[in-house]
Order: C-alpha cells, then structure tokens, then sequence
C-alpha cells in the first residue's frame, strides 16, 4: 500500500506556516482592538446631528457622550425659522467663543490666586495645574463654578468639531475663533466698496454679538474701541475699560442687548463709519486693531 507523506505543521513548511501567520495576525487584531462604541445624537437648535464617540487625539476626561451633558440647557431649542447648518455651527461658535474667553479669565484669577498663597510660584505652571485637575475632575484646585464653566467650553468645542466635520471644515478651532462664512456676492461686495475686509468684518460682528449675548461687561471690554461713544439724551465718551465697566448697567441694558441679539450678519446695514447693528442700537467700527464696538445708542 502506498504511504501517504504527512505535511509538518510548523512555520518551515510553506502553505501552513503562511495560514498559520494569517490566522496569528487575526487573532491579535481581535485581542488589541475592542468593539467600536456606537454613534449617538445630539439636538441643536431643533437639528439634529450625529456625533463621534471617540475623544480627539491627546484629549483628556470624559467620552464625549458623557461630556455633552453639560452642554447649555437651551441649546436643543430650535428657533421658529429652522437655521442652516452653517447658521447653527456660527451659534455654537460664538457660544463656543464666550465660554473660551471666560475660562481664561477664571484660570488667570485661579492661579494669581494660588501664586500669592504660595510665594510667588510659576503662575504658567499653576494654571497648567489647575487645567489637567478640571480635565480630570480631581484635585484641590478646582471650584464648582470653574468646573461647571470648563466642563461647558468642553461639551462646546467637542460639538463645535463635530459640526465643522459635517460640513467638510477643518475641526480644529480656527485662529479668528469663527469659521470662515459663505457670504452672497451682494454682501461681499458691500463691504468691499467702503474697502473694508467682509471677512474680518463678520469675525468682529460675532465677537461683538457673542460678548452682548453673554451679559459679561469684561467681554465688552475686550471688543470695545475707545474710546467709546455712549449717546443719549447725554453723549458721553468711556475712555478705557475701568470707566466701561463702572457703566455696565447702563451700557448692557436689556433693549440693547435683545437689539443686538435679534440682528444676524446679512442685517447689517454697513457704510464708511462701520456697520450699524440692531437698527443702530450699536455701531462697529473699524481702526487698525480690527473691528470692535464703537457706539452704543441709548436712545
């Protein structure tokens, strides 16, 4: 009877060992890469979109479905025009924009603080400290205020990449703090004929917006040109920030701000003095600095 030659099952024998490596490779991509977590959704002014469950590279703290939950409450509320999706991406990002500028502002006062209580430390580092212990949610330098306004900047900028991925823009938040806008050539060419950037203008009218929207006088401060012409039955210039903010009430009262909240980019009347926002309840005005707030009408 003729002997059958049995094939060893080792690695020197060609079509086994090439399965055997095949079947080796399989197994450790089943062992080193876990189920992929699911996508979930998220409403925003009345749309909704899908969200990575994935944190960003080198991020810190919470999956982002966790994170999310400290997203403002109104923000799933849609207005009574339905808004595109590059309208609700300019909302978050000016949210996004007022958060950002307010967890700074914290930070500085909470290591100033912890610097003097410490002799003199290396306040750079007593901020980065304070930072890692919010992204954690662990330690002794935080506040519950604090947390609570760095947890909401987090929720904020995790959907502001979500919405700028949706749109095919770059995720990352971009330098002027607002993505680039499509503007009709109507718009474009209107603030062009008074040689004015369209661009840079609508970067100005956000920041402006977003710092009447906040109620916050130190975000005003930090948009304002001075000096600041206040009219009225009494015109009056504010000189500088201290004399702003001594006006606060009189400045962010509530007709202008609900003014300048009603107004959008594409309202704006604009001529050589700068744009007139909310039917002239403020001006901006340009100078070499940029755009920023010019004159608040009280009348």
């Amino acid at each position: 009877m003729r002997q059958i030659q049995r094939i060893p099952w080792t690695v020197t024998s060609g079509l086994p060992a090439r399965i055997l490596g095949a079947l080796g490779c399989l197994l450790v991509l089943t062992v080193a890469l876990p189920a992929q977590a699911d996508s979930f959704f998220v409403r925003v002014y009345g749309r909704t979109y899908k969200i990575d469950p994935r944190l960003p590279s080198g991020d810190k703290g919470p999956k982002p479905q966790d994170a999310m939950k400290a997203l403002p409450a109104d923000i799933a509320r849609g207005p009574a025009v339905r808004p595109s999706h590059e309208e609700v991406l300019a909302e978050v990002e000016e949210r996004l924009w007022i958060a950002s500028n307010q967890l700074d502002a914290k930070l500085e006062d909470a290591a100033r603080s912890r610097d003097r209580r410490n002799g003199g430390s290396d306040a750079k580092a007593i901020k980065q400290e304070i930072t890692d212990q919010l992204a954690s949610g662990t330690g002794s330098g935080r506040s519950p205020d604090l947390q609570a306004l760095y947890d909401r900047h987090r929720a904020l900028n995790l959907l502001a990449r979500e919405l700028r991925r949706s749109l095919d823009l770059p995720v990352r938040t971009p330098e002027s703090d607002f993505s680039r806008p499509k503007l009709d050539p109507d718009t474009e060419a209107s603030y062009r004929a008074q040689k004015f950037d369209p661009y840079q203008a609508y970067y100005g009218f956000r920041r402006v917006k977003g710092a009447f929207r906040s109620g916050d006088i130190e975000l005003l401060a930090r948009v304002a040109h001075y000096p600041l012409a206040v009219t009225g039955k009494v015109r009056r210039n504010l000189r500088n920030r201290a004399q702003l903010i001594a006006a606060k009430e009189t400045v962010l009262n509530a007709a202008v701000r609900e003014a300048v909240a009603k107004s959008t980019f594409e309202s704006v009347f604009v001529r050589d003095k700068g744009m007139m926002v909310g039917g002239g309840a403020v001006w901006i005005t340009s100078d070499k600095t940029g755009f920023g707030l010019g004159t608040v009408n009280l009348d």
